[in-house]
């Protein structure tokens, strides 16, 4: 029996591996996509890894278009087509000053006009460098009180419950200061603490807290803008603070919706500015209860179709329109979309992303 069994697993395992083969295939094959850099250190600068590649079509292929996850990594590669059969290099590499700790950084690669896509993955530990006191504490705001940062972001905040996140000060100057808050943008969800004084040297933390009472139907986002006045004059820099309201999902159902959005992400490819460009998403619901959209959020030009209240029933699809207006005097890639927040409790916020690269 155990034979048997070893042999029905054998068989499967083989067909799944000849599936693999018989699908498609990228165009250009990578010897690998991920590099593991182990341990670097910040002081030491820069390190880079070089990725090799081969066109396994029939037609010569060049790279298109490259997007990075972050400005510390960057790519150094041949616009030369590549004939069938030729090997190429792809060379990336990764800033880690100011960059302390575990990082994961992806790449993605467009190329035979558009069809074929390869996502680049790098990863590693940065040993952080000895800082001073402006690096540890970037941020100036004025009369010598200097902050870690200015800008949280505090991800998804239910119906009801709250988050909080701290902002380190110091006083670096020789005499004590006085801290009042001053709000420019006020989303009412959020609270903010200071410390009334900040004695010559002191380091103390400010507590900012996003609360959304039970009765709250505050869904999509929650952006706070506050000055910090110092003795009466106000700080370089507003503390920003940003968050996303959604369902409570631990007093729901069972019965649950799960959204499927394709494409999620859509590149417009080469395109000329000033001009509209216009694409089709779509949602499906694969869940088991009604979907709902919350919110949507169109980022600054763009429009999307889709409308605050909308249900989706199991097993259904709508289809959403998406205009992407690229402004004159683009240059360039450029993006647009927006976010949705819908009742799915596995991903209620999504970014429905679209880009072009500006070629006039």
């Amino acid at each position: 029996m155990r034979r048997v069994i070893l042999v029905i697993v054998t068989l499967v395992w083989g067909l799944s591996i000849a599936a693999q083969e018989v699908g498609p295939t990228s165009t250009l094959l990578f010897e690998r996509v991920e590099w593991d850099f182990g341990r670097i250190e910040e002081s030491a600068g820069k390190v880079s890894h070089t990725f090799t590649y081969t066109n396994t079509s029939d037609h010569p292929i060049s790279i298109e278009r490259v997007y990075s996850s972050c400005g510390c990594t960057t790519g150094n590669y041949s616009r030369r087509p590549l004939k069938t059969g030729e090997k190429g290099e792809f060379t990336v590499t990764f800033d880690p000053e100011d960059n302390p700790g575990r990082f994961d950084k992806r790449i993605t690669l467009v190329y035979d006009s558009g069809n074929g896509r390869t996502e680049l993955r790098i990863k590693g530990v940065v040993k952080a460098r000895k800082r001073s006191t402006e690096v540890i504490y970037p941020q100036a705001l004025g009369a010598g009180v200097r902050a870690d940062a200015t800008y949280k972001a505090f991800g998804n905040v239910a119906q009801g419950g709250s988050r909080s996140m701290t902002i380190a000060l110091v006083n670096t100057s020789d005499k004590g200061v006085k801290l009042e808050p001053e709000w420019e943008e006020n989303s009412g969800m959020l609270e903010l603490f200071l410390p009334d004084t900040l004695a010559p040297g002191e380091v103390a933390l400010a507590t900012a807290t996003y609360l959304l009472p039970s009765e709250s139907t505050r869904y999509g986002l929650l952006r706070d803008k506050v000055w910090v006045v110092i003795d009466g004059t106000r700080s370089k820099e507003q503390i920003v603070c940003t968050a996303i309201g959604v369902d409570n999902f631990d007093k729901n159902a069972t019965a649950k919706p799960q959204a499927v959005v394709s494409p999620s992400w859509h590149d417009f490819g080469e395109v000329k500015a000033p001009s509209t460009q216009r694409c089709t998403v779509k949602i499906h619901n694969e869940g088991r209860a009604p979907l709902v959209v919350r919110n949507v959020t169109p980022r600054e030009g763009t429009t999307i179709s889709l409308v605050e209240g909308t249900e989706i029933a199991p097993g259904q699809t709508v289809l959403v329109d998406i205009t992407f207006d690229v402004p004159a005097g683009s240059f360039d890639t450029i993006f647009g979309g927006g976010m949705i927040v819908l009742n799915d409790p596995q991903r209620p916020a999504r970014e429905l992303r679209v880009g072009a690269t500006v070629k006039n």
